[in-house]
């Protein structure tokens, strides 16, 4: 097999990620707005990309120690994504420097996909004002990420190492 499948597996598994995770935010509130349908695909959509973008930085770092020629092309991919949604190349950079610099990955990766959620402006118009994403198994959205952080785990268990 060539780096060109396993990279492709390695997006197909961020997307899963992302979409979930964006999911789960979009069907986040009150029981009202979800009776009249009002969850909107507009947010699910809107989340995506940014958190596929988080999810790629993290799965990069996870595979900077073994798989460093995947690791490469994710954060290429990586910086075209932030530049494309306005963060720029310096933004993955420095979210891998932070990555390399904590012992607690999934905290880490938490707070950048939940910051995602709490800085959009679509996300906000449909919680009350007090409303933030929470680090807790009664937070659909957090369980999302935590899932999210193994099933991007996995991948990197599941590669051969001459991957």
């Amino acid at each position: 097999m060539d780096m060109e499948y396993y990279l492709d597996l390695c997006n197909e598994r961020i997307g899963e990620v992302a979409t979930v995770i964006a999911q789960a935010y979009a069907e986040f509130g009150d029981l009202v707005s979800l009776y009249l349908g009002q969850t909107s695909s507009t947010l699910q959509l809107g989340l995506f990309r940014p958190l596929a973008l988080d999810a790629s930085i993290f799965l990069a770092h996870l595979l900077s120690e073994n798989h460093q020629g995947l690791s490469s092309e994710l954060v290429l991919d990586s910086e075209a994504l932030s530049e494309e949604l306005g963060k720029g190349k310096a933004f993955v950079a420095d979210h891998l420097g932070h990555y390399r610099s904590t012992e607690d990955l999934l905290s880490l990766f938490a707070e950048n996909c939940q910051e995602v959620v709490a800085n959009d402006t679509a996300w906000l118009n449909m919680q009350k004002r007090d409303t933030e994403p929470q680090d807790s198994i009664s937070d659909k959205g957090y369980v999302a990420i935590c899932e999210g952080a193994a099933r991007l785990k996995q991948v990197v268990d599941e590669l051969p190492t001459e991957a």
